[in-house]
């Protein structure tokens, strides 16, 4: 694991590496700032040769008979909007356990009480996946995404918007559209 002192340091380390960050901040991905939050927060960590972000997902499955609850879009706060079609998902800070930041999740993305939520099963073990996200063009990501099904009272029938709390505190996210859609059955990856 590789650690940085500050954002210079982590910019220096992807120019090194060939990583081109210059551009990130348009059409879907975030920018270099949001990605030094995400390590200083301990979302995310480094690895080296070859480099990638590592970070542990916890995926929330929320049924409706054949429906599945999936955030459809999300809106930056200048305005961008990306595509998602993804169940609710958040990034675990470390020393947090899957529990604890699905509690969050559905609490800064969707406004719920932690009283209106139900965690049922969980996956112990979660799967692992090396992709290039969509947030960090070029930045190999390595995936651990852990699921958790649960039941929560109080969410809207049709398409909604929520304002993401986590907003005020860093999150480039301003707020997300959320919808039933049919799956399927199958589980959506995340990004």
């Amino acid at each position: 694991m590789i650690e940085f002192e500050n954002e210079r340091a982590l910019e220096k380390w992807l120019e090194s590496r060939e990583i081109g960050w210059e551009a990130w901040g348009s059409a879907r991905s975030k920018t270099i700032d949001n990605l030094w939050k995400e390590y200083e927060q301990g979302e995310i960590s480094f690895r080296d040769d070859p480099p990638t972000r590592a970070v542990r997902v916890v995926q929330i499955i929320l049924r409706r008979e054949d429906y599945m609850l999936l955030e459809i879009a999300q809106e930056f706060g200048d305005g961008r909007v990306r595509r998602r079609e993804l169940p609710p998902s958040e990034k675990i800070i470390a020393n947090e356990s899957q529990y604890e930041a699905a509690e969050r999740c559905l609490n800064e993305e969707l406004g719920l009480d932690p009283r209106d939520i139900q965690l049922l099963n969980s996956s112990s073990a979660g799967y692992k996946r090396v992709a290039d996200s969509p947030s960090y063009p070029g930045l190999s990501t390595q995936y651990t995404v852990y699921t958790i099904e649960a039941l929560a009272e109080g969410l809207p029938d049709e398409d909604f918007w929520r304002e993401n709390k986590a907003a005020a505190v860093g999150d480039p996210v301003k707020r997300h559209l959320w919808g039933w859609r049919r799956t399927g059955g199958r589980i959506l990856r995340p990004e």
